[in-house]
């Protein structure tokens, strides 16, 4: 427990850096060809989302998939966004304010730990799952928070194979900044405890979306 506590006040010191804004602004350009976006909107797509719906946003950091949630579940639906990031939710809180969505709620919390007192329609995690220290607690924790009807959906990126592999050496250097391990199998633990499990491939197979339902017993 003394190691997992340390490597998760690593990776909350990193993007307590990265969460601020010149810094995001940056790693957004860098690490995702500025189509960060587009590659957010994919990944709610997934979750089927309606007008109404619940739904949680796993490290939600500075607030990027908000705006497509609200798109999606409207005033009537409720979003609830957490991170372990005193500066990603701090970043998260004025967007919020600013745009005046009053159906979202920002939680400071480790979701490989959390218990979530009510059942969400969608449950998303992009760029995260790869930095998230106990990363397979988090996909089943995201798992148990689905209603069973509901979907989920992860966002994240991968090494490049074939032709592609030459800008593996860029990719590693940015996963570093990051603090992200891109050999996690994450479709495979994804697979372990959801049904109905889909792949996308997106950025030429750089990063990916893999969604599904929670399995039922």
């Amino acid at each position: 427990m003394e190691r997992l506590s340390s490597d998760v006040e690593r990776v909350r010191a990193r993007y307590d850096v990265v969460g601020r804004r010149w810094a995001y602004g940056a790693v957004s350009v860098l690490g995702f060809s500025g189509l960060e976006p587009i590659l957010r909107e994919r990944a709610v797509l997934r979750l089927g989302l309606r007008l109404g719906d619940r739904v949680l946003d796993v490290a939600c950091g500075r607030g990027g998939n908000v705006r497509h949630l609200e798109r999606a579940v409207g005033p009537s639906g409720r979003i609830v966004g957490i991170d372990y990031s005193p500066t990603m939710l701090a970043g998260a809180t004025r967007l919020v304010r600013a745009r005046g969505w009053e159906n979202v709620e920002l939680v400071r919390g480790d979701v490989s730990e959390m218990d979530f007192r009510e059942a969400f329609d969608g449950v998303l995690c992009t760029n995260a799952m790869s930095v998230i220290p106990r990363w397979e607690d988090a996909i089943r924790r995201m798992a148990v928070a689905a209603r069973p009807s509901g979907r989920i959906a992860i966002l994240d990126g991968r090494l490049l194979t074939g032709a592609g592999r030459v800008w593996n050496p860029y990719i590693r250097l940015f996963a570093h900044v990051v603090a992200a391990d891109l050999g996690r199998d994450i479709p495979g633990a994804c697979r372990a405890v959801l049904s109905d499990v889909e792949e996308e491939a997106l950025l030429g197979g750089s990063y990916f979306v893999v969604s599904g339902r929670p399995r039922v017993p």
